[in-house]
């Protein structure tokens, strides 16, 4: 068993938390950089744009709570793996999306799938750290994330270009 640096928690099962909080924030910016960069290609005005990016967050903003109950009531590993699965699959849909209507279902799921695995992860990195470390290991969750929201959109300005 490998352990971190001055904790006791093994990066094994910190890992994929700090993963699933760079997905849900590379999820979310890289498309938004594929759609600024491509959107009016396929018919979309700036508003179209922006509503197509807030759907994402208003599903998180609508069921972050309800995953979280979900997560406390039967743990997060299946709400972080189920969460996970149906990220990439509706990602998948998005990618294939050849209308705004299917785009627009894309990043809703999209959005519903990472407001599954994100409270839920956030709650395993708690009951991960403890008490003594909870301020620790939520900054290197928030770095993680943080750093999704960073190569989010540079890869798919890389990739696009």
């Amino acid at each position: 068993m490998t352990l971190t640096n001055e904790t006791a928690v093994p990066r094994a099962r910190i890992a994929p938390l700090y993963a699933a909080g760079f997905v849900t924030a590379f999820g979310a910016f890289s498309v938004a950089a594929g759609l600024g960069a491509s959107g009016e290609e396929v018919g979309l005005s700036l508003l179209r744009i922006g509503l197509l990016l807030a759907l994402y967050d208003i599903a998180e903003v609508v069921l972050k709570p309800v995953f979280g109950s979900l997560s406390d009531r039967i743990g997060p590993k299946p709400v972080i793996v189920g969460g996970l699965v149906a990220f990439a699959a509706l990602s998948l849909v998005g990618l294939g999306a050849e209308n705004a209507v299917l785009l627009a279902i894309a990043r809703l799921g999209q959005g519903a799938a990472a407001a599954a695995f994100s409270p839920a992860s956030s709650a395993g990195v708690a009951r991960l750290a403890g008490a003594a470390r909870t301020g620790r290991y939520f900054g290197r969750y928030g770095s993680w994330k943080s750093l999704g929201y960073t190569l989010g959109p540079l890869l798919a300005a890389l990739l696009i270009g």
